[in-house]
């Protein structure tokens, strides 16, 4: 059914005269009435009475008005959701975070990102790194933000955001809480806390370990990060977590963050993930320029990054 012929037939059934319904239109009275009679034909039903004064719905009109009245709403919220989209006027954003990074670092590119559409829908699906890449390779979410290492995958293009030190994490009354540094060494009698062993950052933790021939004395093992912090804060041992995690507790003087021999290269890199040939959004494109101002960097999503 053509919904130009759907669209003539609302006009002037709402303005009874096909002279007044070729003027809404911008259509002459002979186009009009081509339409119409198109449609006719195809429903194999008259739809209007011709009446002296105008024109009349028959019992078949009065049948399809309610019909191509949801048709044509139907189109027009088709069209203005895909302006929404253009604009980032309005439309569903879909972000993949991994966990620490939906805590810590996107609340902060989301305010921004609200502040300027906020009547853009936002959906953020969590999981580990690799989860969240197969939820980009899948086009459940957009975008997804995500730390290294990752696995390669020929679809997909990451951008560095930013990296972050991984700290020792200990109590102000600690003895080691005063030192400008602390080498593993001294550490092998102390209890140290784990959080998600899962986790691509403690991952990195034990590689360092090993590379340093430390064997922790490991007295607690817990699945995140929160409750890491808390048994830091009541004494109950050390930790190693990033630096973004911990930063208002140790502005705060609730913990400190002790500096560690050769740990320089003990960082986690934060990373934007998307899919290959990724045709973009203006919502999308929008999330990705706040993603831009907040890390200062310049992203081509019309190409792979060198």
């Amino acid at each position: 059914m053509d919904v130009q012929g759907l669209e003539a037939f609302w006009w002037i059934a709402k303005t009874g005269s096909f002279n007044r319904a070729a003027e809404r239109l911008f259509l002459t009275q002979p186009s009009v009435t081509a339409r119409i009679q198109a449609l006719e034909k195809e429903l194999g039903q008259k739809l209007f009475e011709r009446r002296p004064r105008g024109v009349r719905l028959t019992d078949a009109g009065r049948a399809l008005l309610p019909h191509a009245e949801r048709v044509l709403q139907d189109i027009k919220r088709a069209r203005q959701a895909m302006l929404d989209l253009q604009t980032a006027s309005g439309g569903t954003l879909s972000v993949g975070s991994a966990l620490t990074t939906s805590a810590y670092l996107l609340p902060e590119i989301l305010t921004r990102f609200k502040a300027r559409h906020p009547k853009v829908e936002v959906l953020v699906h969590t999981g580990r790194s690799h989860q969240v890449q197969q939820l980009v390779l899948d086009d459940t979410v957009q975008v997804g933000l995500v730390h290294a290492p990752l696995p390669a995958h020929a679809d997909i293009v990451a951008y560095p955001l930013s990296e972050e030190q991984i700290l020792l994490v200990v109590p102000p009354d600690h003895p080691v809480a005063s030192r400008d540094e602390v080498s593993l060494e001294e550490l092998t009698q102390e209890s140290f806390i784990t959080t998600d062993r899962a986790s691509g950052y403690w991952a990195l933790v034990e590689q360092w370990w090993t590379s340093q021939g430390f064997v922790p004395h490991i007295t607690m093992e817990l699945d995140s990060i929160e409750a890491a912090k808390r048994m830091v804060l009541c004494g109950l041992g050390l930790t190693l977590l990033p630096q973004s995690t911990v930063q208002n507790e140790i502005a705060l003087k609730q913990v400190v963050a002790v500096p560690l021999k050769n740990s320089a290269n003990l960082r986690r890199q934060n990373i934007l993930i998307y899919r290959r040939g990724k045709i973009w959004s203006g919502t999308a494109r929008a999330f990705l320029r706040v993603v831009e101002e907040q890390f200062d960097i310049t992203l081509d999503l019309d190409d792979d990054p060198g």
